[in-house]
């Protein structure tokens, strides 16, 4: 794999001394909005990890788009999956899912902070996670199989806002129905009719109009979405159907923000009044921020979002759940090339120069992989609340790495605990400089590979030229060009082993031309038994990955002022 302009250099774990520290960010924070800070005089570079003692700070696996917790079970699983951070973000509702007095008195090494998926934006079909912020919207209520089995389908659901034309988001509800003809038959006419009492049909698109009330509405077989105005708290819905001719697969009343994504940035980030009390804004106001989900769309779709505020502190560069740098329901046997839509994307971010952490994550996908690597100072004798507090300081600071890790699994070929956790993680990410406090070279190594398993280790330097440098070993430096500087230079690290494929031999030549989303696919066997990172059905088992994958967050050029 070619070079790009950049010197390589070997090096020992001999830790340099840094003669000038960059510059402080909080002199800068007036700028924070435009994503851009102001430099010295000339080029600089911002280190996130510049205040980090490598020696010292701990290392926390965390989450920042992870749905389940809600019950015994699976905290149990998160715990054996070696997660110390806890920030479920489940939605219906978008609420924060605290943990039960109880478990925090059992794991008192638990951290935890609030966080929700806000989604359903007037404006923008983007889902984000409001990771350390109280913001509590949405509501959500679905009816179980044997609730749909029968005609008529007769449901009220409780609890419901009443529309008002002051907070109109507020009292907007979606009824979502699919109806499937059942059997042999292939009827195209309507199948069912539908009534609903409390609550009359509005148009999302055109502020909530009245469109009146809903009285034994048609249906055809298919899906069906129908926002309402709801007039009380309560709605009630009459669905009539012949159950030899159609199966009503879903029926649900959801709520989202219904909001502007601006308005409900603000309102996750600062908090709002409503009815009298304030709601929402962060728990911390140093720490945490919006992350912006399963960025499926272009670099302009993001920009805008990422430069209202810093706060909205980046996008997600590996997701399970989705296609991108990570993958859909077929990714790994089914797709003909893997994915790197995420990874791409997020390089064209910061070639523009802005501020933007990468996010690793699982989304639905519980037994799969992706995971935010936190560093932390020692977090001994701190109170609950002062390790909540640093742990979602690390988010904001940028101070974590991502984790895209090996599968364990044991000798009949299953998934094991602890799943994907891994112990690989870079040992330092250090800018060297030169008498005068210019940046002039990067310095990176890392460690905690399990060489039993994976003895064989790369490291990668990474500019908006691509890649420029690489280096088969734990350590290496890579000097940075000044014709042009690059506007910023990320890191990402493997650890391998010796073959794949059941004894095909695995080198650095193999790997290095290879893309992390190819090298996420390398693999012994295919998983037989337990949970795998997709589950079920069987059909859709997978291969079990052996390679660990870390990704750092950039470092980035400070344009002068």
């Amino acid at each position: 794999m070619p070079l790009a302009a950049g010197r390589i250099r070997a090096r020992s774990s001999v830790s340099m001394k840094r003669r000038h520290l960059l510059l402080s960010l909080a002199s800068a924070a007036p700028c924070l909005g435009s994503r851009r800070l102001a430099g010295s005089p000339g080029e600089d570079y911002e280190n996130p990890y510049e205040e980090v003692d490598w020696d010292r700070w701990e290392t926390i696996h965390s989450m920042s788009h992870q749905h389940q917790g809600t019950s015994e079970a699976s905290r149990e699983l998160f715990l054996a999956m070696g997660y110390r951070h806890f920030a479920f973000s489940n939605y219906y509702p978008s609420a924060p899912t605290p943990l039960p007095d109880a478990f925090r008195e059992a794991h008192p090494e638990i951290s935890w902070a609030p966080n929700a998926e806000q989604h359903s934006f007037l404006d923008s079909g983007l889902h984000c996670n409001s990771l350390g912020s109280r913001l509590a919207t949405g509501y959500g209520s679905s009816l179980s199989s044997a609730q749909r089995k029968h005609s008529p389908l007769e449901h009220r659901f409780t609890g419901l806002r009443a529309f008002h034309e002051k907070r109109p988001w507020e009292g907007v509800y979606r009824l979502d129905l699919r109806l499937e003809s059942a059997g042999e038959s292939e009827r195209k006419e309507a199948l069912a009719t539908l009534t609903i009492a409390g609550a009359s049909a509005c148009s999302r698109r055109d502020a909530f109009a009245d469109e009146g009330p809903i009285e034994g509405r048609s249906l055809e077989s298919g899906n069906h979405a129908i926002y309402l105005r709801v007039h009380s708290g309560e709605v009630g819905i009459t669905l009539k159907y012949a159950p030899s001719d159609l199966v009503v697969t879903q029926c649900r009343l959801m709520q989202g923000t219904n909001r502007p994504w601006r308005d409900a940035f603000r309102a996750a980030l600062d908090g709002e009044e409503g009815d009298g009390v304030r709601g929402g804004g962060l728990r911390f106001p140093d720490g945490g921020g919006l992350t912006l989900n399963h960025p499926t769309g272009s670099p302009d779709d993001y920009l805008e979002m990422l430069d209202f505020d810093p706060r909205v502190l980046g996008i997600e560069v590996w997701n399970q759940l989705t296609s991108g740098f990570g993958s859909d329901r077929g990714f790994y046997d089914s797709m003909t090339r893997p994915p790197s839509h995420f990874l791409q994307l997020w390089d064209e971010i910061l070639a523009t120069g802005r501020r933007c952490w990468g996010f690793f994550v699982k989304d639905h996908n519980t037994h799969g992989r992706g995971r935010n690597i936190l560093l932390v100072p020692p977090l001994g004798g701190l109170s609950a609340d002062q390790r909540d507090a640093a742990l979602l300081r690390a988010y904001r600071n940028g101070t974590f790495f991502g984790s895209v890790a090996a599968i364990a699994s044991d000798g009949e070929g299953k998934v094991v605990a602890p799943y994907d956790r891994s112990e690989f993680r870079f040992r330092h990410i250090r800018l060297r400089r030169n008498e005068q406090g210019r940046a002039v070279a990067i310095e990176a190594a890392v460690t905690g590979n399990a060489p039993a398993l994976r003895p064989n280790l790369q490291i990668r330097f990474l500019t908006d030229k691509g890649i420029a440098a690489v280096i088969d070993g734990p350590a290496g430096e890579f000097v940075l060009p000044r014709d042009p500087a690059p506007a910023f230079v990320r890191i990402e690290a493997f650890a391998y082993p010796d073959t794949h494929l059941g004894g095909e031999p695995l080198g650095p030549e193999t790997l290095r031309h290879l893309g992390p989303a190819e090298i996420a696919r390398l693999h012994d066997r295919h998983a037989e038994k337990g949970p795998t990172f997709f589950g079920n059905p069987a059909e859709l088992r997978t291969p079990i990955p052996i390679v660990d994958q870390i990704f750092s967050q950039p470092i980035r050029r400070m344009p002068e002022a």
